[in-house]
């Protein structure tokens, strides 16, 4: 069954709560919100009886090139209903607060985010890499990351006599 996306009832009681949020037109409306706003946004979703969402699906970021957009599949059980939730942030330093106070599955995905595309998350529990080893510079989903091969180490015969330094 096709999960439906929020009414526009639904999207303008939203907006009244919450005034400086933008709403994108479309069929797949899409919740633009700052970063101020974005924690209790999503705990308003969560808790308020007449949206529940009570379930975040998913947690990614897009590099826009000239921006970071962070993005939240939110997803209510009691109206078979997804909302998506967008924060953009400036690309040079993009931070955002952590909603693991709110969705505390969120912890692993936003260290991947953080792992993958360096957006910081203020006050997560444990902010560390999640894939990469520790040390990797860069990140590798960002549009401008350029991989830099490994040099591996010199490898030594066994058995093969080594230099002595005097």
């Amino acid at each position: 069954m096709k999960q439906r996306c929020l009414t526009e009832g639904e999207l303008a009681h939203l907006k009244k709560t919450f005034p400086t949020i933008s709403i994108s037109d479309s069929t797949s409306p899409v919740i633009y919100a700052s970063c101020e706003e974005l924690v209790s946004l999503t705990e308003f979703l969560k808790t308020n009886a007449d949206f529940a969402f009570t379930h975040l699906s998913c947690l990614t970021a897009v590099d826009l090139k000239d921006a970071i957009e962070v993005v939240y599949y939110l997803f209510s059980e009691p109206l078979d209903a997804c909302a998506v939730v967008k924060v953009r942030l400036d690309r040079e330093n993009p931070e955002v607060p952590s909603i693991t106070g709110v969705f505390p599955g969120a912890n692993f995905e936003e260290r991947e985010v953080y792992d993958l595309m360096g957006v910081r998350f203020t006050g997560h529990p444990d902010l560390r890499r999640i894939l990469m080893p520790e040390g990797f510079e860069g990140h590798p989903l960002r549009k401008d990351f350029v991989y830099k091969k490994p040099v591996p180490p010199q490898a030594v015969r066994a058995g093969a006599p080594r230099e002595v330094e005097a």
